[in-house]
């Protein structure tokens, strides 16, 4: 597992560790999870998680903005190298390719025009533009695609955020098309730069957060529609060309939600497990915008099993009513589990005298393991912190349980 904890008073600075997970009980180790001390980084250039032919790796940006790569050894040990890519501190949401079959890989990242962290104009950023590197060419910084930044709110590779295609070098992320008006999904081929990004998905819908995996027989998109509760799920068959469009599968809705106004379906994990299509993500009651209803308003977590006709879903958390986001699961042939994060509000800019914080939720699957820190943009917005669970999924391993990999 690979984290950031903050470190000072705003939580924009801090350290990036990787730790290790019990296969058999979903345990950190150590069990506070500070394994290795990679670097230190920001809360905008934190490290994400990578794989390839030598295994799992991440990637991040130090305080400078230089790019680092680290390969754990161990659940304490680890090897750091400084990518020989030119440093730039405005670089922000930094991902590696996930290509267990192949040697390297690639990096993305985004670029603000002017000022670190929150690419919003409010921050002075008036275009946000996506780049990435080769890890064999790490040297070469390479544009893909430049955006404005709308006077409110985000640039639509930052709604319709830019991700990997697991298991394939293909890149989605969102572009406000000219025909429908929406933020709709286009794609980059990384093995291919000449081609340009094309479009995939355009239905006319908002695509929330889509995230895209190569699972089985087939390649799919899941993404939350127009700040609904909504979720729509695009397929098509595995290995076609990257222009090849997506259809829609199917529509999603969590089932039985005790939220007054449930909104805004993002965070998407798609996994299989015996054979079975699975995927868990996260809704918010409405609020003023994503940071308010992400981290400010109850929220709910579910797993929904694709595999069921009907579709069945499970809420994960919370038990009771309370703030919960960031649902990351685990697959293992002993189980499986989610963790995920529950904000603990403090207000920056109002009484620091301390006290109790609000009680985190809790119940018969999970369990709390540790804090970390976090921040919000804005000079007095509430700066969480963040406390980690692990919610144990209703899903049963046998003696033959296969998995398919969360990379």
């Amino acid at each position: 597992m690979v984290w950031f904890e903050g470190t000072d008073t705003s939580g924009g600075s801090g350290i990036v560790w990787h730790c290790g997970v019990n296969p058999k009980t979903g345990d950190l180790i150590p069990p506070d999870g500070r394994g290795f001390r990679a670097f230190e980084s920001t809360s905008w250039g934190r490290a994400n998680p990578g794989y390839d032919r030598l295994g799992p790796y991440y990637v991040g940006a130090d305080q400078e903005g230089k790019l680092r790569l680290v390969r754990p050894e161990s659940p304490t040990k680890g090897q750091v190298v400084t990518l020989a890519t030119p440093p730039d501190p405005r670089r922000r949401a930094i991902y590696p390719t996930s290509l267990p079959e192949r040697d390297g890989g690639f990096v993305f990242f985004i670029q603000n025009e002017k000022t670190p962290g929150a690419g919003m104009r409010a921050n002075e950023n008036t275009w946000v533009e996506l780049q990435y590197i080769s890890l064999s060419e790490p040297t070469k910084v390479r544009p893909i695609e430049r955006q404005e930044t709308p006077r409110f709110g985000f640039a639509p590779m930052d709604t319709g955020f830019a991700r990997w295609m697991r298991r394939r070098p293909l890149l989605t992320f969102g572009a406000l098309s000219k025909t429908t008006g929406k933020v709709e999904v286009r794609v980059f081929d990384a093995d291919a730069p000449g081609r340009g990004a094309v479009d995939v998905i355009m239905d006319g819908y908002t695509k929330i957060d889509p995230y895209p995996a190569a699972l089985g027989d087939f390649e799919y998109v899941f993404a939350g529609i127009d700040a609904t509760a909504t979720s729509h799920i695009y397929r098509r068959p595995a290995g076609q060309a990257a222009d090849a469009p997506f259809a829609l599968l199917g529509k999603l809705s969590p089932s039985g939600t005790r939220l007054a106004e449930p909104s805004l379906a993002q965070s998407h994990e798609p996994f299989m497990y015996n054979g079975g299509l699975y995927t868990v993500y996260q809704v918010n009651n409405r609020g003023r915008g994503f940071f308010d209803t992400t981290f400010r308003q109850p929220g709910e977590l579910w797993l929904a099993d694709l595999s069921r006709e009907p579709i069945r879903q499970w809420l994960i958390a919370p038990d009771e009513g309370g703030m919960v986001a960031e649902p990351e699961p685990l697959a293992t042939a002993h189980g499986v589990w989610v963790f995920y994060t529950c904000p603990i509000l403090e207000e920056v800019m109002g009484d620091r005298s301390g006290g109790t914080p609000p009680a985190a939720p809790s119940g018969r699957w999970r369990e709390r393991l540790r804090q970390r820190r976090g921040t919000l943009p804005g000079r007095r917005q509430p700066m969480p912190r963040f406390a980690l669970f692990r919610a144990e999924l209703p899903i049963r391993a046998t003696t033959s349980s296969t998995v398919s990999a969360c990379w």
